[in-house]
């Protein structure tokens, strides 16, 4: 998982900086457009890297899964805004609070639906009552 977590994210930035130096803008806009508009693409990328980061983490970082998923969710968020904010100063791109609440939405569904998933794989693995008498 840990592969695919620092593809996607470099994907990511790739995306960002390309949109930023002007190039591939009619592909970018034509992915946004797919995906939905602006917002919905800010919400699909950032839930799929909340569910990435989360898988990978689970790997490599050895903490019980509420500090992981917090600090996870600290740190996605935080590169979430530094992105964001960053595109204030680029005279191509503007800051919108739109895509920050649409991109952290997306990072909270991302990870509760990793917790979800994490939880119902436990309990599917767990023997039934039935089977243990």
């Amino acid at each position: 998982m840990i592969p695919l977590f620092v593809g996607y994210a470099a994907m990511l930035v790739l995306l960002s900086g390309l949109k930023s130096s002007g190039l591939f803008l009619t592909e970018i806009y034509a992915l946004e457009h797919w995906m939905g508009g602006d917002k919905w693409m800010h919400f699909t990328l950032a839930m799929l890297l909340a569910l990435f980061a989360n898988m990978a983490a689970q790997q490599r970082l050895k903490l019980g899964m509420l500090k992981r998923v917090i600090v996870l969710m600290l740190l996605l968020s935080l590169a979430l805004v530094m992105d964001e904010t960053h595109q204030y100063f680029i005279a191509s791109r503007r800051f919108d609070w739109g895509d920050t609440v649409s991109g952290c939405a997306g990072l909270l569904v991302g990870t509760v639906m990793y917790v979800l998933s994490v939880f119902v794989l436990r309990r599917l693995k767990r023997p039934a009552i039935s089977d243990r008498t």
